[in-house]
């Protein structure tokens, strides 16, 4: 879809929104995107949210916490945040590029998310993607730099198995492995599988907002070095978290708890969809929830623009940035879900198609 029109559906869902919580609060609203996040910062570090100060504290406090949730090892491994994932992406791409010609990228699933290639389209990178695991390991060599998806964004999840192979042969030809864990670093752990760090990735880059109550920013972590060359690019263009971002990332890494996932993963299970294929709507479950598929774009956005307007539920089909997924994805791992019926929702969901 054009730029100019996501841009345009962006601004639709947020006048939406705003017009609801004017006329009815925010109670109006359950924002059931797995994204809605959160910026809490406790009182001792509300006074150190200055520019310099900010970071010189909380930097120490997110690396430790960083990488205790990426398991990572402090003898190897750093930890550092920028002010979004797709800008980690981004800087980790533009520090790559300077080494190595091409990415290969597999995907659980197809299309990637669109950070990735847009990143290297920048910086003249020659991209390959790729969900077939065989294509993959033809395409990796000493000149490669290899990123694995370890959940698509519609919540597919990659195999421990096939990230284990990956990463295997792209040590053996001296590729570099970065692990696009945006949700799957929690996801991944709902299923038992090795955190990325654990099982040999060099890089590994996971959204504080998905999945987790916390800002919309990216924790980057992984070989020392590495993290420190991506870091000194990312702050030539102001693609770091600032302090009172490092200060809410820090409280969300710190008070993170798997315990609300699996509430949700379970509710996803026993959730009883029926009545959608009685309806003939194609749907599909998720780890914490179900998608909506098949519809074309127009009719999906439609569907969630009324989904918003008409039952106060926030999707990333309508209020999410350009380039995502526009599958109807309901995700019941937010606190609003907790406000609403399973049968609320999925009424809602039946009405808007109609």
């Amino acid at each position: 879809m054009d730029s100019l029109l996501e841009l345009n559906r962006v601004n639709t869902a947020r006048e939406i929104i705003r017009k609801k919580i004017q006329n009815t609060g925010r109670n109006s609203i359950y924002d059931l995107t797995g994204l809605c996040g959160g910026f809490e910062i406790c009182e001792e570090n509300l006074k150190l949210i200055e520019t310099y100060v900010g970071p010189a504290i909380f930097s120490e406090k997110l690396n430790n916490a960083g990488l205790s949730h990426l398991s990572g090892n402090s003898k190897i491994h750093n930890a550092v945040c920028f002010n979004r994932t797709s800008s980690a992406i981004l800087s980790t791409i533009m520090t790559i590029s300077k080494s190595f010609e091409k990415l290969v990228h597999y995907v659980p699933e197809k299309p990637a998310h669109p950070s990735i290639p847009r990143s290297c389209k920048i910086f003249g990178m020659e991209y390959f993607e790729s969900d077939s695991l065989e294509e993959i390991l033809s395409k990796i060599d000493e000149n490669s730099f290899t990123v694995i998806t370890g959940a698509t964004m519609d919540h597919k999840v990659v195999s421990e198995e096939i990230a284990g192979k990956i990463i295997a042969y792209a040590k053996s030809k001296n590729s570099p492995v970065f692990f696009d864990d945006a949700s799957g670093a929690r996801l991944r752990q709902l299923y038992g599988e090795s955190p990325a760090l654990e099982m040999g990735a060099d890089l590994v880059v996971t959204s504080m907002d998905k999945l987790m109550e916390g800002p919309r920013a990216g924790l980057l972590a992984g070989n020392k070095n590495l993290v420190d060359q991506i870091y000194s690019e990312g702050l030539k263009f102001g693609l770091e978290a600032q302090a009172p971002i490092m200060a809410a990332v820090v409280t969300a890494l710190e008070s993170f708890d798997l315990n609300n996932l699996k509430n949700a993963f379970e509710r996803a299970e026993k959730v009883d969809l029926s009545v959608l294929e009685t309806e003939k709507v194609e749907y599909k479950k998720t780890p914490t929830g179900f998608i909506i598929k098949n519809p074309s774009e127009e009719k999906l956005i439609e569907t969630a623009l009324k989904l918003l307007e008409n039952y106060g539920i926030v999707t990333i089909t309508a209020a999410g940035m350009p380039g995502a997924s526009k599958n109807i994805r309901i995700d019941f791992c937010s606190k609003d879900a907790e406000r609403i019926s399973d049968e609320y929702v999925i009424n809602a969901v039946l009405n808007s198609l109609k």
